[in-house]
């Protein structure tokens, strides 16, 4: 074994040892609470959709649900071997988020064999590891971090066949591009059916690829413009089956009235989730982004334009969608840009020219900023439907009542209500979730409808059973501005005490 045989071997398993380390940190900071904290609304919606038949999922369902019933399924069957308490639901998502570090970790070797590109990858995972928007997504029973891994594999693949398609090397092996073809195309097929705006990122991805066709040599052109095409034909093959729901489900999203309203933060909230959310992060990460993109441009132009175009059309076409026809923009659909930007951003810092303490305090940098923000989301928890349902629990007399409104209150208050056997019988208004077909304005999906002043009826009549009620709302601002249920109640009873926050929130009237 030659010398040059045995540096590439400890260089290789050095690589994957640092690579393993950066999934061990991502693991310490993906754990605490992972089983402990309340799900809130979202997650809870998922649980209700994934405790559904698989013909229920995906015969009725989409006809009232915006997203692809995909994720449900994959997560029923998930939940079938690790159960449906908060760790076996969330433990989906975490391996998709290690799964990602993992990837980008190893990318220097995948998209530019190059010890700056390895340098890159390696710094990006840690910065990955440690990132609030990432670790919130291994959290989180949503489709986030699936969709995230699937679309940082697409991309790191693009950046790989990018390079293959415009190698002119008689050495190189024939149809070497194939395997990052197939890849791209399977991935970005299969992140279509994990979320609708996937649509987005494919069409800047595969306009990234076609803006570097003058970049490639001209002999060469017609073949990378085939193998890009080919590899787009794929992907929309894997979407395929689901393009008639996909197709209904926008037609019914389109009658909603929904709950966005587009601000001017809108414009650059995105960038946020790199580092983090005050002036400074996002600054810094502009600086450092600018940097990596320059640096990246001088050494592999092609793959910096594909991430610079993949970085910018899908969030500004999706805005210009928001701002125009309909309000759809929401900051967390962008997670999936974390791992591209943050490698552009290592990039940037492993290439900068001088002392290493410099790279090594911008490194620090980031990273301390990012765990900044890491610390205040887990002080900020969104809602905390455990709570409500102990303090309901622990509080409860005979007699007593829960009215939870509106029907999003069943998906909410049923998952933690099962664990108490002293739990008071619960009335929703306008009825448990789904409520289709009513004549009324409906919210977030087609089983969500706003409140009526009709829906006092079913107030009343539990008041006329019950002395004590326990009023549970859910976005009381969106579903019962007028404050219709609690207003009936009110007028009959006497209000005691309160628990909650501004979207989940309880009230015991006597």
């Amino acid at each position: 074994m030659t010398s040059d045989t045995m540096r590439a071997e400890r260089k290789t398993r050095w690589l994957w040892l640092a690579a393993f380390a950066t999934v061990l940190i991502g693991l310490a900071l993906r754990l605490p609470e992972i089983g402990s904290r309340s799900l809130w609304i979202d997650e809870l919606y998922s649980h209700w959709f994934a405790s559904r038949s698989y013909a229920e999922l995906w015969r009725d369902v989409p006809q009232y649900e915006t997203h692809p019933p995909v994720y449900y399924t994959l997560l029923k069957a998930w939940s079938g071997l690790f159960g449906d308490g908060e760790a076996g639901l969330r433990s989906l998502s975490l391996a998709a988020s290690l799964a990602t570090i993992a990837a980008i970790a190893v990318s220097g070797r995948v998209i530019g064999r190059s010890p700056r590109f390895e340098a890159a990858g390696l710094v990006a995972a840690l910065f990955v590891a440690v990132n609030a928007a990432n670790i919130r997504d291994a959290q989180n029973v949503r489709p986030y971090a699936l969709q995230t891994l699937l679309l940082t594999l697409a991309i790191l693949a693009a950046l790989a066949l990018i390079e293959r398609l415009a190698r002119a090397d008689d050495k190189a092996p024939r149809g070497d591009w194939l395997g990052p073809a197939l890849l791209m195309g399977l991935t970005a097929g299969a992140a279509l059916l994990f979320h609708n705006t996937s649509f987005f990122v494919a069409f800047g991805l595969w306009a990234g690829l076609a803006a570097t066709l003058p970049l490639i040599p001209s002999g060469r052109r017609l073949m990378a413009f085939g193998v890009m095409a080919g590899a787009g034909v794929l992907a929309l093959l894997v979407w395929a089956p689901y393009a008639p729901i996909f197709f209904a489900q926008s037609k019914g999203f389109m009658g909603l009235a929904f709950w966005l309203t587009p601000k001017p933060r809108d414009l650059w909230s995105a960038w946020e989730l790199v580092i983090g959310g005050n002036w400074l992060a996002l600054c810094l990460t502009a600086a450092l982004l600018l940097v990596g993109m320059f640096r990246m441009a001088q050494a592999a132009p092609r793959q910096a334009t594909i991430a610079g175009v993949t970085l910018t059309l899908p969030l500004y076409a999706l805005l210009a969608v928001s701002f125009s026809v309909k309000p759809i923009y929401i900051q967390r659909l962008f997670d999936w840009m974390v791992p591209l930007a943050l490698l552009v951003v290592a990039y940037g810092v492993v290439s900068l020219p001088g002392r290493i303490w410099i790279k090594t305090a911008l490194a620090a940098l980031v990273i301390g900023l990012s765990v900044e923000r890491t610390i205040e989301d887990f002080q900020k928890p969104i809602d905390d439907w455990k709570m409500i349902a102990q303090v309901i629990a622990d509080n409860a007399k005979p007699g007593d009542v829960v009215i939870a409104a509106p029907a999003e209150g069943s998906v909410a208050v049923d998952y933690y209500a099962r664990r108490h056997a002293n739990f008071p019988p619960i009335v929703y208004v306008p009825g448990p979730y789904p409520q289709r077909g009513l004549d009324r304005t409906y919210m977030s999906n087609l089983g969500a409808p706003r409140i009526a002043p009709e829906d006092r009826a079913i107030v009343e009549a539990a008041l006329a059973r019950h002395r004590r009620v326990w009023l549970v709302q859910v976005s009381i601002s969106l579903y019962d501005p007028k404050s219709i249920i609690r207003s009936a109640i009110a007028e009959k009873r006497r209000f005691v005490r309160y628990d909650g926050n501004s979207l989940a929130k309880v009230e015991l009237f006597d």
